[in-house]
């Protein structure tokens, strides 16, 4: 039996048609994850001092105002220093009077 193999297209700058730009997912992917940490609930937990109940409660659809997460299907996860996440809990922390 004989198994053809796909090659992968040329994704680099103007590899596609006259006029059209695009850039290389590649490079774009290996940007994005040197960038941020991809974390789990468990984790999250950890790093926050705080029962993972109250991670997950904060992923919910009906929290009111979620912690910024990606979902993966059922598997939830966060950008550790994400200008979101960090936003998020610049808004939580309290000033000493």
């Amino acid at each position: 039996m004989t198994h053809v193999v796909a090659q992968p297209k040329d994704l680099t700058v103007g590899a596609c048609r006259p006029g059209r730009q695009t850039v290389s997912t590649a490079a774009s992917a290996e940007s994005l994850a040197n960038t941020y940490e991809i974390i789990d609930a468990v984790e999250l937990a950890n790093r926050w001092s705080v029962p993972i109940s109250w991670i997950r409660e904060g992923t919910r659809a009906r929290a009111v105002d979620p912690i910024p997460h990606v979902r993966f299907g059922r598997y939830v996860r966060f950008e550790w220093n994400s200008p979101a996440l960090n936003a998020w809990v610049a808004k939580r922390r309290r000033t000493s009077l």
